[in-house]
């Protein structure tokens, strides 16, 4: 009798363990590269040849003998073992999107999951010149259910804080207000002083994670940071000095220092961890020990894959943790990348393939993306998912997930519905405007600009994707910007099959012209939202509404 008495109570037991943690809240993990293609992503590349890489690109670098393509190609397919094992046991999105084809406007779209152009996002310097706003970030609806959150790495959604520069020139006797290039120039010694305050990767106080939904801050507000001795990076509200380092093993760290800090508080956690890696600067080179499998007798090459492999290895270690607490299952974890590759110098191939284009252009080598979920036993739907998705959907499907609610009148959707096996799709569309420069990538090497110079003078654009199809509009080009069109360009209208012409060879816009119709007519009914560019040209803002 005792026997049965013990086997019934430690049922019982085992029963309400099950439903307590049926019920805890899951533990929530967002990883973010900077500037990693889809041609460079292991999961998405396995089927990928030399003959799908852009051939712009490979030209260029065949023509400068940089490296060998097989052997980068190679090197992709091999870097991300770790990620691929998520894919396969997870799921993941192979028609992904970003929010943008930049990084500050794509970041502003995830945490706020609303289009930029709503915002008067349509540039870097439209985040930078005004940043997210109080309250628009969805981090704060995991803050107000009790978890733990911290945001760790780059930030770049807020404006730098004038107030270092000021404490600088106060220090020296300045009254006046100088800016930080004028310092630069005029006053070198003072620059220098204000660059080791950290004035680069600062944030206003009212923009700082802690005061969006964060407890813990650990990172910078640029567009990169220097992979050792950066002066860039914050901790709270304090310039942290110099990073000890190399930053993609302290970042990884800080969060496994986190999840502990919270396991140990008993409370579930939301961390962001957004590696600097492979955004430029990506010298000096990666550690030895990341070097092991792709050593090569070119250095660009090889650094660039050891950069991508440390960030694999950390996410090991970060899985390693959660499995050794005991929170593995219990842990939602998301994985993309900001943007399309810069693709070009130390961004290698494959780049974006098979997608055309890169970084700052809406080609699809600037917005496609690598979309991926992880939840050991939780997700039914493994592997490959073809649904139309979208980086903005990750913190949705996280709020989701966490059976939280999802606000209303957002562009992003939650995607667990798709994860769960339980709705065949979540958008009916996706829509984007802004710059398409070709400054951000290999397509730089056509101008006789400099990259500043062709920005400021490239034109706008919008695209639009909706089943098999993307029309895009690209606004007009002005004269002596381009190599290939020195007398400049009209608006032009274009439309691809991105299912069996994913290069985007054949313009279909004469071919089919409901769709591009039907496609345009969508587009303009989304464009009656935007607001004027916070700094970005007007008239070129005017062309993309008109």
């Amino acid at each position: 009798m005792k026997r049965v008495f013990f086997a019934i109570l430690m049922s019982f037991i085992s029963f309400l363990s099950i439903a307590g943690a049926a019920d805890s809240k899951p533990n929530l993990l967002f990883i973010m590269m900077d500037d990693l293609g889809c041609g460079q992503c292991q999961f998405l590349n396995q089927n990928l040849t030399v003959e799908d890489f852009d051939p712009y690109f490979l030209e260029q670098v065949k023509r400068r003998e940089e490296y060998d393509p097989a052997l980068a190609l190679e090197f992709s397919k091999r870097a991300m073992s770790t990620l691929s094992k998520m894919a396969t046991e997870g799921a993941y999105f192979s028609r992904a999107f970003a929010g943008s084809s930049l990084c500050a406007p794509s970041r502003l779209a995830i945490a706020t999951g609303m289009m930029p152009p709503k915002a008067g996002v349509y540039t870097n310097m439209d985040v930078e010149s005004s940043g997210i706003k109080p309250g628009q970030h969805l981090a704060y609806i995991f803050k107000k259910a009790g978890y733990g959150t911290a945001h760790i790495g780059k930030w770049h959604i807020g404006e730098r804080d004038y107030g270092v520069i000021r404490s600088v020139l106060d220090k020296h006797g300045i009254k006046e207000n100088i800016s930080y290039e004028k310092l630069r120039s005029d006053y070198p010694e003072i620059y220098n002083e204000v660059w080791e305050a950290g004035y680069y990767g600062s944030v206003v106080k009212e923009q700082n994670p802690l005061n969006n939904g964060f407890d813990y801050y650990y990172g910078y507000n640029n567009w990169a940071s220097q992979f050792y001795n950066s002066p860039l990076v914050w901790e709270g509200f304090e310039h942290a000095g110099r990073q000890p380092g190399y930053n993609t093993e302290l970042f990884t760290d800080k969060a496994i220092d986190f999840i502990t800090e919270q396991l140990n508080a008993k409370k579930p956690f939301y961390i962001q961890l957004h590696y600097h890696a492979v955004h430029d600067y990506l010298e000096p080179n990666a550690p030895d020990r990341y070097w092991n499998d792709f050593r090569s007798s070119y250095y660009p090459l090889s650094n660039f894959y050891a950069h991508v492999n440390a960030i694999d290895q950390n996410i090991r270690r970060i899985l390693d943790h959660l499995e050794k607490t005991g929170q593995l299952e219990n842990t939602l974890i998301a994985f993309t990348s900001d943007n399309g590759a810069m693709a070009g110098g130390p961004n290698t191939l494959p780049g974006n393939a098979p997608f055309k284009g890169h970084k700052g252009m809406f080609y699809q080598g600037g917005i496609r993306v690598p979309l991926l979920f992880y939840w050991p036993g939780k997700i039914q739907a493994r592997g490959e998912l073809p649904q139309l998705a979208s980086s903005m959907d990750i913190l949705p499907t996280f709020i989701e997930a966490a059976n939280l609610s999802v606000p209303e009148n957002l562009d992003a959707k939650s995607l667990w519905g798709p994860l769960t096996g339980k709705e065949p799709e979540v958008h009916d569309h996706l829509t984007w405007a802004g710059i398409h420069a070709r400054a951000w990538g290999f397509l730089t090497s056509t101008s006789p600009l400099t990259k500043n110079e062709e920005r400021a003078k490239a034109p706008g654009g919008w695209a639009i994707t909706r089943g098999d199809y993307l029309l895009r509009f690209t606004g007009t080009i002005e004269t002596d910007i381009y190599d290939d069109l020195p007398g400049g360009a009209q608006p032009k209208l274009e439309l691809y099959d991105t299912k069996n012409d994913p290069s985007e060879t054949k313009d279909l816009i004469n071919d089919l012209p409901e769709i591009a119709e039907a496609m345009k007519a969508e587009y303009k009914k989304q464009a009656k939202t935007f607001t004027p560019p916070v700094v970005w040209n007007k008239e070129k803002y005017q062309e993309l509404v008109k």
